[in-house]
């Protein structure tokens, strides 16, 4: 309703009033001075629904690790009786492959592939779990490298970041790494004496330090009783047999030269081992921030571990005959 005085005076013609909602009124110019409302909503034409944009991108892994990883995964279903798969093994190679080269969400990962996000996380899985299975233990690694002629190995810890880890702030943050200002995991890597990926650990929370994890998987126990170890600052008081540099002690104000002269010498060779991190770090999934639960992560490791092996060949022996 409005005023009767305000409605007299509007003209018989229709009138048009713009306002922000796109709405045209129209005014009958009758005697009770009503207005009448036709609305008409001036809508955008909507955009059709179209598919996702795909764009290829070729894998660095070498065709024929693929191929070896499609006919373990073929022997795995024939062993668990699969009677019936609605992709096929390379398929499932190519997946796992990429995702761990390129980090890649399963939604994305499946939609350029053709296949649900929900059977890409399936087929993903599984030749994960295949392939972390086939992972040399420690032992197996020493007694190649001892028969390899090498004269030591080297051990260091790197941190796998992880998204946040949900906790009560009352309580401890297990996964935050306070040296690195960040969630994630604890990894100890074992380095051939050029610096070669040999062995991965389990994944340990963040806060976990190196020296307590080498100890929790017992390293210097399994290395020491047949090969040196040489080790950073970080391990000290290990093993007496751990060759690691010199601190200053307490009240020594610098190092002698004879001890700074060790140092050197000692990190000359020690400082190789940083290329199995960095190794390591150059699967994508593992470099950037780990989106699953970070205990998932020791079995992406050992994962990563297998590929290194079929793709670089530490040993020279060309054989990861563990059980598939």
């Amino acid at each position: 309703m409005v005023d009767r005085t305000t409605a007299a005076t509007q003209p018989e013609a229709s009138k048009v009033i713009n306002f922000w909602a796109m709405r045209t009124i129209f005014t009958d110019g009758s005697d009770n001075g009503l207005i009448t409302a036709r609305v008409e909503d001036l809508k955008n034409p909507e955009p059709e629904a179209s598919g996702p944009i795909i764009y290829g991108v070729a894998l660095s892994t070498p065709a024929a690790v693929v191929d070896h990883l499609a006919v373990t995964l073929t022997r795995y279903r024939r062993r668990i009786g699969t009677r019936w798969r609605g992709y096929d093994t390379t398929t499932q190679a190519i997946l796992t492959c990429a995702w761990l080269e390129g980090g890649h969400t399963y939604r994305s990962l499946g939609a350029g592939n053709g296949v649900p996000k929900s059977t890409c996380r399936t087929l993903v899985q599984e030749g994960i779990k295949v392939l972390a299975r086939r992972a040399l233990p420690l032992t197996e690694v020493v007694r190649l490298a001892v028969k390899a002629g090498w004269d030591y190995l080297i051990v260091d810890g790197v941190n796998i970041p992880t998204e946040r880890v949900a906790a009560q702030y009352t309580k401890k943050q297990h996964w935050y790494s306070g040296k690195h200002k960040r969630h994630g995991g604890a990894v100890q890597t074992v380095a051939a004496p050029d610096g070669e990926l040999l062995w991965v650990s389990g994944v340990l929370p963040g806060r976990t330090v190196d020296i307590t994890a080498a100890r929790r998987f017992k390293i210097a126990d399994k290395v020491l009783e047949f090969l040196g170890l040489l080790a950073d600052l970080g391990y000290i008081g290990l093993h007496p047999d751990v060759i690691t540099g010199y601190k200053r002690k307490r009240g020594e104000k610098t190092l002698s030269e004879a001890k700074k002269a060790a140092n050197r010498a000692q990190a000359s060779l020690r400082c190789l081992g940083e290329r199995a991190n960095a190794q390591l770090k150059c699967w994508r999934v593992l470099a950037c921030d780990f989106r699953g639960n970070p205990r998932q992560l020791t079995t992406v490791v050992k994962a990563v571990q297998t590929l290194q092996y079929l793709i670089r060949d530490p040993f020279g022996t060309d054989r990861i005959d563990t059980v598939s």
